[in-house]
């Protein structure tokens, strides 16, 4: 698999860098680019994408999902971490995401247990983990159901933290370089 990490930079600074063809990437990491417009998902709407991370991108919206779940059809691990401007209505769309096997959505607190319900129900089948750490408008007993399942990450409750994300991270590089 390719990737692209962009991280702290933006598209422009990687392009020059790239030693395989953009029809063959697979993974897309831009955490905390400042100038990342919506203009990407367009941009590489071409490429298999499987794994996204946008962590702290300030222009990813509900629209920016809705492309996503519209340009990469195969999405299997999305990162929206600290993305401030994403509600319900954008999180819903990610039930159209049959392969998801990992929504990391901490800090993003204008989401709550609707959509991130109705991810679980319609993701079921493929869903591994979740981290929603900081979701201010998740209820407990959500986040108990989660639990239940063996999907919530321990973030959420503040127990072992470290422990827990370094065993995801070390999922997430097996299958997508992260």
């Amino acid at each position: 698999s390719s990737g692209i990490n962009a991280e702290y930079g933006g598209l422009n600074e990687c392009h020059g860098s790239l030693s395989r063809p953009l029809s063959h990437l697979e993974t897309f990491i831009a955490n905390w680019c400042r100038n990342l417009n919506g203009e990407w998902t367009v941009s590489l709407s071409h490429c298999p994408l499987r794994s996204i991370s946008l962590a702290g991108t300030w222009y990813t919206n509900d629209e920016t999902i809705n492309d996503i779940v519209t340009f990469f059809s195969n999405l299997e691990c999305i990162n929206i971490n600290k993305c401030y401007k994403i509600s319900d209505e954008g999180v819903r769309r990610f039930v159209f995401c049959k392969n998801l096997r990992i929504l990391k959505i901490s800090g993003c607190f204008k989401i709550g247990d609707k959509s991130v319900g109705a991810v679980l129900e319609e993701c079921s089948r493929t869903l591994r983990q979740v981290a929603m750490d900081d979701c201010r408008s998740i209820s407990r007993r959500l986040l108990d159901k989660i639990s239940e399942r063996g999907l919530l990450l321990l973030e959420a409750k503040r127990e072992n933290a470290d422990e827990m994300w370094d065993s995801s991270d070390r999922y997430m590089k097996q299958g997508f370089l992260f």
